[in-house]
């Protein structure tokens, strides 16, 4: 079993399907990375089930900065051109939600 943790931002706003009785987000998280001078991103598809997939839903969005930990897999597919692809999957066990944007405001709230 991989365990990652990985931090970066959505590349596109969540997608919920329910699958026979259970509820999955299905979104992309870009994580950028420096080597040698040289900036690499990857793609992680990550999958929240369950009730919390709409959590995902509502509170994930393009460009939201996210964590994900979970359990990691690499699937190997042929692109229509015929070339070998390997991509990482995480099934998300835990996720942090984006900051909450402050507000300014010249009333004090209580």
């Amino acid at each position: 079993m991989l365990q990652i943790s990985a931090v970066g931002y959505l590349a596109a706003d969540p997608e919920v399907k329910t699958l026979g009785d259970n509820d999955v987000a299905n979104f992309t998280v870009l994580c950028n990375k420096k080597i040698k001078g040289d900036e690499h991103v990857s793609n992680l598809r990550c999958a929240v089930w369950g009730p919390r997939s709409k959590v995902v839903a509502e509170f994930l969005s393009v460009g939201s900065q996210v964590t994900v930990t979970g359990q990691a897999y690499i699937e190997t597919y042929m692109t229509k051109a015929g070339e070998a692809r390997a991509r990482l999957n995480v099934t998300v066990n835990e996720f942090s939600l984006p900051p909450k944007p402050k507000v300014e405001s010249d009333e004090m709230p209580f």
